[in-house]
């Protein structure tokens, strides 16, 4: 190609030329218009067949992208700003680019027009979607604002779920917490609270229900402090500054468990103590004081200063009327003192027994007519104690389970033997069941070699619990020198017992192998009186123990008394409650021969409180949780499970259960089922 004139005028006419072609024909033109026309039609079927009939074939699919050349998407139709109107008046419209020239470098992206939509093929009928049934009535209870108190370090499963004071009135729940038992001998009974305690939630205030004298979350405070837990009583109260420092009685409560626990964290005590003034938060700052000092000597002091025993703050408290004079002697000894010389100490403060503990200080033996476990608890602990005195403290609050069964062991460990008694203890056991004979057993098993002095030991062991034992930490200290012991033949002679007292403590590997090896060798009542514990331990057997339970019924009601058939009728109670099918033949045969009808094993026992009975059925009915278990603690009270009718402890295990609570309703009829073996 040359660049002259001629083609030039060449090149202008075949750019005219393509303009021609291309040009908007006007209204009516059949040339361009037709073959868009055909072409657009064309594209539109292809569309609409493919939304008809839905995807191609594969070998569809595969013919056409092996016809078709890959690559961009080709535009159908022109952009919508390069489309001209036609102009009538002026029979062209505006030219329009060349569609097969190659776009710029700054060309749009070309777009598909959208499809019509096709209409559905049938409208969908309002006559064939459910009907939903609606729900049956809610019972609706206005209740006012939640109460501020609410907070716990137990939420969820860890406590008793995320809202346990459901439908329960705040006035009637501060009114019930007080009375919760305090010194239980059951391990069952006092998780259960401890978890009821501490799980968060609150009850609602009643609509006008004017604000009470002592708040929710001070009163969970001070009855975890009553039960021997201040660990988790310190927990709760670290969540409730605000209900704290307004109330002392709780604040107080806590400080003395912490005392007498040992050892009180001084910096957290002298905080609780701000907000509060008076003779016991400045003995108490006194105590703490003298503590961080050289214990058992002098304490430091400034040239010309006078001692510590003519401070002020003695001073102070020795004029203050009703003080805690005992306290006072203790302290000055803490300062540099003589050591005190305690004649009587028939009532001692937490204090004095903490500053006591401190000194490893003397006790006098009036100290044992303490009935508080805590205190006893603080006595045991007193390395300086006369071992005598220890022992007996130490079971006493073992037994209320303010005391563990590792510090019980050492206390055990300790009392002093007097000439052959270890030689006598058959004789001694017979006419002194105390804990000084229970210490003597445990150190002569310690120190036995031969295998069968090593059994009669543990046999003696076993018969010297009491059944508010088998549970708790004395009965875990026999059972832990009976895992010194094989079940063996040798040893069949201790198979019930041990299997008793190991399925009371949850121990139910060890309990089974000591109950088949009962089973085994000594088929007698005392065997069959273990079949209800055993599958309340362990699970009913294969068949739901049917036979078994004929069998045991057989056994257990051979020449049985009164109070024999009335121990049956209470296990099977149990069994019941527990879901284990008990048939009507099974409760003819408790009943004596004089009755004419079975009492029925919902029967309220006149002994029962009626108002927590019948409280205690509404709210497992409505599965009200907190409720449930605050009415089933109440009704077990301090005697726990082992020590109430057998009628209330099965009324608690169906309520607990019909609540989720599953695990806890297992322990207390199983503590209950132990106490009834024997």
């Amino acid at each position: 190609m040359s660049g002259s004139p001629a083609d030039a005028g060449d090149a202008d006419g075949d750019a005219a030329g393509r303009r021609r072609r291309f040009a908007a024909p006007p209204r009516g033109g059949r040339a361009g218009a037709g073959a868009v026309s055909m072409f657009a039609a064309a594209s539109l079927v292809l569309a609409l067949s493919g939304v008809v009939t839905g995807a191609a074939t594969p070998a569809r699919a595969q013919a056409y992208t092996q016809a078709v050349p890959s690559g961009p998407p080709i535009r159908l139709f022109p952009p919508p700003e390069t489309m001209a109107v036609p102009d009538v008046g002026a029979g062209a419209g505006r030219v329009l680019d060349d569609p097969l020239a190659s776009p710029g470098p700054s060309a749009a992206p070309l777009a598909l027009m959208p499809l019509p939509t096709p209409p559905p093929a049938h409208t969908p009928s309002f006559d064939v979607v459910p009907i939903v049934v609606p729900p049956s009535a809610i019972a609706v209870e206005t209740l006012g604002p939640l109460d501020p108190d609410g907070a716990g370090p137990l939420a969820g499963t860890a406590g008793l779920g995320n809202d346990p004071w459901r439908g329960i009135p705040r006035a009637e729940v501060l009114a019930l917490l007080p009375e919760l038992p305090t010194l239980t001998p059951s391990p069952a009974v006092k998780e259960l609270q401890r978890r009821l305690l501490l799980s968060r939630g609150s009850p609602a205030a009643a609509p006008g229900e004017p604000e009470p004298t002592r708040r929710f979350g001070a009163l969970r405070v001070e009855t975890l402090a009553a039960m021997g837990d201040p660990r988790g009583a310190a927990d709760l109260a670290a969540l409730l500054p605000e209900a704290m420092t307004a109330d002392e009685a709780a604040a107080r409560a806590l400080t003395d468990a912490e005392l007498l626990a040992g050892p009180l964290d001084c910096a957290a005590a002298t905080e609780r103590a701000k907000p509060f003034s008076g003779p016991y938060w400045q003995r108490l700052e006194l105590f703490c004081r003298l503590r961080a000092g050289r214990i058992g000597g002098g304490m430091p002091t400034e040239a010309g200063a006078a001692p510590v025993g003519d401070d002020l703050a003695f001073e102070m408290l020795r004029e203050q009327p009703g003080g805690d004079p005992d306290f006072l002697r203790v302290a000055e000894a803490m300062a540099g003192g003589p050591a005190p010389r305690l004649r009587s100490l028939k009532d001692p403060s937490p204090l004095t027994l903490a500053a006591l503990r401190t000194l490893q200080a003397g006790l006098p033996p009036d100290v044992l007519s303490l009935t508080d476990p805590a205190r006893l608890a603080a006595v045991a602990s007193n390395n300086g104690a006369d071992p005598a005195t220890r022992v007996t403290a130490a079971e006493r609050a073992a037994v209320a389970l303010f005391l563990d069964s590792r510090r019980l062991a050492e206390a055990y460990r300790a009392a002093p033997a007097k000439g052959d008694e270890l030689l006598r203890l058959k004789d001694a056991a017979a006419r002194d069941r105390t804990a000084r004979t229970r210490a003597l057993v445990q150190q002569a098993m310690l120190a036995a070699m031969g295998g069968g002095r090593r059994v009669e030991l543990a046999g003696l062991a076993l018969e010297l619990l009491d059944p508010p034992m088998l549970a708790g930490p004395v009965g875990a200290v026999v059972a832990d020198l009976l895992d010194t012991l094989s079940p063996t033949p040798d040893a069949a002679a201790l198979a019930p017992a041990a299997a008793r007292l190991c399925f009371a403590l949850d121990r139910a590997d060890k309990g089974k192998r000591w109950y088949d090896l009962a089973l085994r060798s000594r088929p007698t009542a005392e065997v069959a009186r273990l079949w209800p514990l055993a599958v309340i331990a362990l699970g009913p057997p294969p068949g739901g123990g049917a036979l078994g339970l004929a069998g045991w019924l057989d056994e257990s009601l051979r020449g049985a008394d009164p109070e024999g058939r009335a121990r049956v009728a209470g296990q099977l109670a149990l069994l019941q409650a527990m879901g284990v099918t008990v048939p009507e033949e099974a409760w003819r045969r408790t009943a004596d021969s004089e009755e004419t009808a079975p009492t029925p094993a919902d029967a309220r026992p006149p002994t029962a409180d009626p108002a927590l009975w019948q409280r205690l059925a509404e709210a497992s009915a409505d599965r009200r949780v907190g409720e449930t278990a605050l009415a089933a603690l109440l009704l077990l009270g301090n005697a726990g499970p082992a020590g109430t009718p057998p009628a209330v402890v099965a009324r608690v295990v169906g309520a607990l259960r019909a609540v989720g609570l599953d695990s806890d309703a297992r322990a207390i009829a199983r503590e209950a089922a132990a106490a009834l073996a024997g």
